[in-house]
């Protein structure tokens, strides 16, 4: 059990590269984001019971999280009004593309995985 305490960072954490948007897009859409801790409370509690469809849905995920940013940072990536770069939303898709690609690496380690799913 002492080595499971190793897995609590990965599995609080693996949510911030989903919710990482500018602050206009959290507040106009909270109960989508509160849906979705949720959804990766359940994700995460599945991983800490050692369940291997949890450890796949979680790498999925990261994984469909970096094809989503990508697809979405150049039509976004000038603002609505013409006016210019949008920085806030393009640094945040890089930062949740970053810290995505790192979850992805990290979860599908022989050691992170065999922690999951002994």
């Amino acid at each position: 059990m002492p080595q499971k305490k190793f897995l609590i960072p990965l599995i609080l954490f693996q949510i911030v590269p989903v919710i990482i948007f500018p602050l206009e897009t959290i507040t106009t859409g909270i109960s989508i984001f509160g849906i979705i801790a949720l959804l990766y409370a359940l994700l995460g509690f599945g991983i800490w019971r050692g369940r291997a469809w949890a450890l796949t849905m979680s790498i999925f995920l990261q994984g469909f999280n970096i094809i989503i940013r990508m697809m979405m940072l150049f039509p976004h990536a000038i603002r609505a009004d013409g006016g210019g770069w949008d920085t806030p939303y393009i640094s945040m898709a890089v930062i949740s593309m970053a810290i995505s690609g790192w979850f992805l690496i990290r979860l599908d380690k022989p050691d992170v995985r065999s922690l999951i799913v002994s």
